[in-house]
């Protein structure tokens, strides 16, 4: 009875705050698909959905500003269309997690920074899809503080499976940013090998780890003590030197795939120990849970509790681990930021692995580096689908009843083992038309991609936008034992305009990159550069030069930076962001103090931005944090910085906020960062 009051109270306390509404626009960015690979000419499309105060669209031809800390843009400025930019991102030639960033200071709009990451081979691609799958009919628990599954139930109760592992246990913890599974009285399948262990640790993506159990030996083989770590000691049956023959012994293992072995091998002796969640400030009970280590979760029969209280039961859902840092799981579901109540509330109508369909009530989003949240209340239909490496897309309609509802779907498939697909449409309040196409092939020696976009308007004033391309680039070339490799290729372009004519061009593309080179042991290098020349109408008449340099330093055990340069040299792009940037990501986390930051500036142009945090915990209930956002191009400029004045209460934080933009000091309460 006490914890529904206390839930009353906060809601009642959260609505009593809804007073003063955003008075400035936002920019929601999104990207499709949201992994690539960083072979120098993969294309990924980044949209921005950008609207007004009370959430709807910006005029049409706003325009917005769109960057990015690895790759390019084929264009960086886009005019929406009902409120939403498309932009093209070609990835750059060294892996990392990119910072792209979109603006649109011309109408006040906070500017947005999303994280996106090229992986190094295209072989990682598919861990973004796997999946581990948990059922625990007695009793499961998700800490949503640690990222760690706990499940019990007798006689192995508890059945967990990923990919060909399959592992049966009374007791079962799986950690999952580190794979780790910890497990009592067990039976572990892998392929068709059956092994059964009375403690096991396992790290289900090395499939490595260590167990004991029974196994066959001609030494006696006991477990010592030593120091701090366990080790298996072998002694000779008596002191003789006979071999004696082969017996049952229980002892101390190590695993590899589907092998076990007797092992000198040293470990800490709390291997097998579990960790306690009793603590946690937030976990979700459930019966299954299908888990995408780097995405989200899904439960079903779930039972959200913060500090201990049931606050809310579900047949199922779904949570987002990595797109919020706090420990409460009901910040996903509803948050006061500046004086406003955002919910986000999801029906699922159906979930199973790879498959999910839910309706989707969100008010007073939260997006761009601002406190406040954009304006409108929405009702969205969602259908996702998920096959691993072979199969990913959704469908959406969102903004149901509403005059600017749209319809968007994705499809991303592997058509064989050397071609992949990744289809996307869109439209717009039945205004606006917008589809991209591009196909990747793996020819020996080679690989080409085909893409193609088209934008049309269907109502009011009639605009057509056409851009077919064509690339076909040779694999990799070596230079001896120096850290670079080279890249010739062909590429065609051909693009279209009811505004703007027309422009076709076709020619060769030669481009080098290095690895990671090391400087010392805290410091290392890597570059990039590419030469294309098109021939044909409407085409830059020298050679286009794009050009990156990294430069990463660990400063510390708990601090690092990375500066870049980048140089792009095409006859449109540069005259618009200047030829030649700089830019700087840093951070530090230690103790009660943290600080990030990020910003690149242009040279030739007057092109810049600066976005830095700042938080700093004075005991173990007061927080002070600043938030400062600067945008400029050309003669328009966006500048913010936030105060916030935080009050633990238990695991809940309630937070006094002051914008230099609002002038006004506002509440936070569940939205509070920890």
């Amino acid at each position: 009875m006490r914890s529904k009051l206390r839930l009353l109270s906060i809601a009642a306390l959260s609505l009593a705050f809804v007073l003063v509404y955003a008075d400035q626009a936002s920019i929601r960015l999104s990207s499709y698909p949201t992994i690539s690979v960083s072979d120098g000419h993969s294309t990924t499309a980044v949209y921005a959905d950008v609207r007004d105060a009370s959430g709807r669209p910006v005029p049409d031809g706003t325009a917005v500003l769109f960057g990015t800390s690895i790759g390019t843009f084929r264009e960086n400025v886009v005019k929406t269309l009902n409120g939403k930019a498309y932009a093209t991102l070609i990835s750059g030639g060294n892996p990392g997690v990119a910072k792209i960033t979109a603006s649109a200071i011309s109408v006040n709009a906070a500017p947005s920074v999303m994280d996106f990451e090229f992986v190094a081979d295209r072989k990682l691609l598919s861990s973004a899809q796997e999946y581990v799958e948990i059922v625990a009919p007695g009793y499961m628990q998700y800490a949503a503080d640690s990222r760690i599954v706990s499940a019990s139930g007798a006689n192995r109760g508890v059945s967990l499976r990923y990919r060909d592992i399959q592992i049966e246990a009374d007791d079962l913890q799986l950690n999952i940013p580190t794979y780790e599974v910890k497990a009592r009285n067990v039976r572990m399948k892998v392929g068709k090998e059956v092994r059964e262990f009375g403690q096991l640790y396992f790290r289900l993506n090395l499939r490595r780890g260590f167990g004991t159990t029974t196994f066959k030996t001609t030494r006696w083989d006991t477990i010592e003590l030593l120091g701090t770590g366990i080790q298996l000691v072998q002694t000779d049956d008596d002191g003789k030197t006979s071999i004696p023959p082969p017996q049952d012994r229980f002892g101390f293992v190590s695993i590899v795939g589907a092998e076990i072995r007797p092992t000198t091998e040293i470990v800490g002796n709390n291997l097998f120990s579990f960790d306690d969640l009793s603590g946690s400030p937030s976990t979700v009970a459930a019966k299954k849970a299908v888990i995408f280590p780097r995405k989200e979760i899904q439960f079903q029969k779930a039972e959200i509790y913060v500090g201990g209280a049931k606050v809310m039961k579900l047949p199922l859902f779904e949570l987002n681990m990595y797109g919020n840092s706090s420990p409460l799981v009901t910040e996903q579901l509803v948050s006061v930021n500046d004086n406003q109540l955002a919910i986000n509330y999801p029906y699922y109508l159906s979930m199973k692995p790879g498959q999910t369909s839910l309706l989707r009530f969100h008010t007073n989003d939260r997006y761009g580096r601002t406190v406040s949240g954009g304006g409108g209340a929405f009702l969205d239909y969602e259908l996702n689908w998920d096959r691993g490496d072979d199969l990913e897309g959704n469908f959406t309609v969102g903004g149901l009843a509403r005059s600017d509802w749209y319809v968007s779907a994705r499809q991303y498939m592997r058509m064989g083992d050397a071609t992949t697909a990744v289809f996307q449409g869109d439209m717009l309040s039945n205004r606006t038309l917008y589809g991209n196409a591009n196909i990747s092939h793996q020819f020996t020696g080679w690989q080409t991609s085909l893409g193609a976009t088209r934008t049309q308007t269907l109502k009011g004033i009639s605009s057509t936008f056409t851009q077919t391309s064509l690339v076909m680039e040779r694999d990799p070339m070596k230079f001896g034992k120096l850290p670079i490799q080279g890249y010739i290729g062909f590429t065609s372009t051909q693009s279209q305009s009811s505004f703007g004519g027309s422009q076709e061009g076709t020619g060769v593309r030669v481009r080098a990159q290095t690895s990671s080179i090391p400087l010392d042991r805290m410091t290392s290098v890597s570059s990039s550069f590419a030469v294309s020349k098109l021939y044909g109408s409407q085409t830059n008449p020298g050679l286009t030069l794009v050009g990156n340099a990294t430069i990463s330093r660990r400063l510390s055990s708990a601090a690092s930076m990375v500066l870049t340069y980048d140089y792009t040299h095409d006859g449109f792009n540069d005259a618009l962001l200047g030829a030649h940037r700089i830019g700087l990501n840093a951070s530090y986390f230690a103790g009660p103090a943290s600080f990030s930051l990020y910003g690149s500036k242009s040279l030739g142009v007057d092109r810049m931005n600066l976005y830095g945090d700042m938080s700093y915990r004075l005991s173990g209930q007061w927080r002070l944090a600043y938030a400062y956002t600067f945008d400029k191009y050309l003669a328009q400029d966006y500048l913010d910085y936030n105060f916030v004045v935080g009050y633990r209460l238990g695991w809940r934080e309630v937070g006094l906020t002051w914008s230099n933009r609002t002038k006004r000091v506002g509440f936070q309460l569940l939205g509070a960062s920890f």
